[in-house]
């Protein structure tokens, strides 16, 4: 689906009119239109300053690997999701316990250099299962998020500044 679609669709979940968009990105509500129908291409300098200003969880997944340019956790959306707070929250602790049972199956202190392929092969199955895990949480995030009406963007920028007070980044 392109971006504009994407942004059309994020945009009214949030109630937002395309002037409402145009007032906070300044850019006229005549350019956000163009983006929506795809007459014109957004330019990816706005990517984040529209992403923040719809600040739609779905929208964030959506559009995270086009504006990063790297992989990015999925919206899970599939058939055999349930979205539910309560029903995410038995997916992460599911994904959670299969990462952990993963993670203490493989030896942590042997150089990667001296491994087999075959545990080589093992590392990957733990990583994938770390992934899931990973994935689950930040879904669970944006449910809650949806659920409760929080800001996603407002939750990860307290939870980043949380991150520089424990040191774990700059």
């Amino acid at each position: 689906m392109a971006i504009g679609d994407l942004l059309s669709k994020a945009r009214k979940r949030q109630g937002m009119t395309q002037e409402d968009l145009a007032a906070d990105v300044n850019y006229s509500r005549e350019a956000i239109a163009k983006y929506e129908t795809g007459a014109r291409k957004l330019p990816k300098e706005l990517y984040q300053e529209v992403t923040l200003s719809v600040d739609d969880p779905q929208f964030y997944f959506e559009t995270w690997e086009a504006a990063s340019g790297v992989v990015s956790i999925p919206y899970f959306d599939g058939d055999y999701i349930d979205r539910h707070p309560a029903s995410m929250h038995y997916l992460v602790r599911k994904e959670t316990t299969e990462a952990l049972e993963q993670l203490n199956s493989v030896c942590w202190v042997k150089p990667a250099h001296v491994r087999t392929d075959d545990e080589r092969e093992e590392m990957k199955k733990v990583l994938m299962e770390v992934l899931d895990a990973a994935a689950s949480m930040i879904n669970l995030v944006a449910c809650v998020c949806k659920e409760y009406r929080f800001s996603m963007k407002d939750i990860f920028r307290a939870w980043n500044v949380t991150m520089k007070i424990r040191k774990f980044n700059k």
